[in-house]
């Protein structure tokens, strides 16, 4: 008689177990992969002037962010372009540049369902105004994480003789 009270417990208690794990996983999504690659890193001189050049592949999930820390100088000049490679969809991601809190550029998506490549280049120069730290930041907007934006981008920025670096980019993209 022990032995089957103590069977049923056992019994109820998987089941509760059993029940509060599914529930508890039901109701949670997991955060949109991205993952980079850089594809390469050189240093160009031109006249006077010497210039570093960073080439990133970047994979987008929907819903998912990625962005890129650069520490620059007052005057410091940035050419910075991006071509969506393989879009799911195209037009589903949004570029913008920040200074602080204030966005000095934005390139939204142009909402387009049509497959297609999607791509947008721009240049400006840091000011004291505007701060020494900017973020370069790209977000595929579709909602479905499976539609992945597959993206180049190129960034241009005055190279430091000194060791520190002007670009950041997250040892672990989330």
């Amino acid at each position: 008689m022990k032995k089957g009270k103590i069977a049923i417990a056992l019994f109820l208690v998987l089941v509760m177990l059993f029940t509060i794990g599914c529930s508890g996983n039901s109701g949670s999504t997991a955060t949109p992969t991205v993952k980079y690659e850089i594809v390469k890193v050189t240093k160009v001189k031109s006249g006077d002037a010497q210039w570093e050049i960073y080439q990133l592949h970047l994979e987008i999930e929907g819903g998912g962010t990625f962005t890129i820390d650069l520490n620059l100088a007052d005057g410091d000049k940035v050419d910075c372009w991006y071509n969506t490679e393989k879009p799911s969809t195209g037009g589903s991601v949004d570029f913008q540049v920040k200074a602080g809190s204030s966005v000095i550029y934005t390139s939204t998506a142009t909402g387009s369902t049509a497959g297609g490549n999607t791509s947008d280049r721009l240049s400006f120069t840091a000011s004291q105004a505007n701060g020494t730290s900017y973020r370069l930041i790209f977000q595929n907007n579709l909602a479905d994480k499976k539609s992945k934006e597959t993206i180049f981008t190129e960034i241009i920025y005055p190279a430091r003789d000194s060791a520190e670096d002007s670009i950041f980019i997250p040892l672990e993209a989330k």
